[in-house]
């Protein structure tokens, strides 16, 4: 996997295993990152491929201003798991979603940091 990032480092995220968001490395910061590291410092990251979703016109509000341009929506789906030991499944649900819209281009994500809004699933048939 490091070596298809390092190859295609576009096309991959390296994400510090913690809370906050705003701390992703992309591109050229993340070649870098790899490339330094040692094999302990990476186990506090995790390499993932980026997904590549469809964008669409949109207008995002936050703070009553506007921006409007080409999004993606980011959808999160959240669950909770709770075992008595390795063998004791005492509950295992969906438990909600998230669904963030961003304005194509930016990296980050997080809603408070301010690089994305909340939005709303349009559901279909």
């Amino acid at each position: 996997a490091i070596a298809a990032a390092l190859g295609a480092p576009h096309a991959y995220v390296l994400k510090p295993q913690r809370e906050g968001g705003g701390n992703n490395l992309y591109d050229a910061d993340l070649a870098e990152a790899l490339t330094a590291m040692t094999p302990a410092e990476r186990a506090g990251y995790i390499l993932m491929e980026r997904i590549e979703s469809k964008p669409r016109d949109g207008c995002l509000v936050r703070n009553a201003q506007t921006s409007e341009g080409s999004c993606v929506a980011e959808l999160g789906i959240y669950g909770t798991f709770l075992a008595d030991g390795p063998d004791d499944e005492l509950l295992n649900d969906v438990t909600g979603h998230l669904l963030r819209q961003k304005l194509l281009g930016t990296n980050e994500g997080g809603v408070a940091a301010g690089f994305a809004v909340l939005s709303s699933p349009k559901l279909v048939d």
